[in-house]
């Protein structure tokens, strides 16, 4: 009887050992040296320390800042998509992009553009006083904490950010007023100038099988422009400039779903 208690007891040993192997690799094939992973999911931007700065107007009566003005740019959410590539077992580079989020910039104070005697518009009364697209595509460098094998994988990251913007429009009304200024012919005209900025990232990534994980993140983004509107005469020239200095800096939390090719 002993013999038979030994074999059954070694086979027990050789049947674990056996799954081991099977186990570690099966976690360590979902983030080791040469996954591409690539993730969907939600993204949350709040935009709770965004400001801008006082109007200033230019134009051939002269050049007046119009105290009180200001503006701050709303929360929005938008869809995320990233592509993950791990260059070794712990360090990735991680291209995250998605759908431009539309931003909708919300202004206060009263404009007076050509002086404290000249005309007046009261920003209060034009919600929203500007909509835009931005475009803010972010290559991270990031480390993961913990072996390929671990389930849960905190991360940090940082990395470089270059954005720029598209169907930038006024409120109607603020567009109306800006062509009377510019006269038969004159357009408005609104510019957000580009930007390369800094970012930082944490999070974590739990592995839900094989070639599926959850991913969970905050990036801070410290993002500014500078925005400028115009009222242009039929002959290209502007016949009145304002400008502000917009400091949006979201702090941006996603959540989404990644799967490894």
């Amino acid at each position: 009887m002993k013999p038979k208690r030994k074999l059954r007891s070694k086979r027990k040993r050789v049947a674990c050992l056996a799954l081991i192997p099977g186990l570690m690799c099966g976690g360590a094939m979902a983030q080791s040296a040469g996954s591409l992973i690539t993730t969907v999911g939600g993204t949350w931007m709040d935009f709770g320390g965004s400001s801008a700065t006082a109007l200033q107007s230019s134009s051939a009566v002269g050049t007046f800042t119009s105290p009180g003005t200001g503006g701050q740019i709303h929360n929005t959410f938008t869809a995320e998509l990233a592509f993950t590539y791990f260059v070794t077992d712990h360090i990735a580079l991680d291209l995250a992009t998605g759908v431009p989020p539309e931003l909708k910039l919300y202004a206060q104070g009263t404009a007076a553009p050509f002086g404290p005697h000249g005309p007046t518009l009261d920003f209060g009364k034009l919600q929203p006083l500007a909509t835009t697209r931005s475009w803010p595509p972010i290559l991270f460098f990031k480390y993961y904490f913990g072996e390929p094998q671990t389930r849960l994988r905190p991360f940090l990251g940082v990395g470089v950010n270059y954005t720029w913007y598209s169907h930038s429009e006024l409120n109607s009304s603020f567009s109306s007023a800006l062509q009377q200024v510019a006269g038969p012919g004159g357009q408005a005209r609104v510019e957000l100038s580009s930007s390369w900025n800094p970012a930082f990232n944490a999070g974590a990534s739990y592995n839900i099988s094989k070639n599926w994980y959850a991913n969970v993140s905050v990036t801070y983004l410290p993002l500014k422009t500078n925005a400028t509107v115009s009222a242009i005469a039929a002959n290209g020239q502007p016949v009145l400039t304002n400008k502000t200095h917009i400091t949006a800096n979201p702090w941006i939390t996603f959540v989404g779903v990644g799967y490894r090719f």
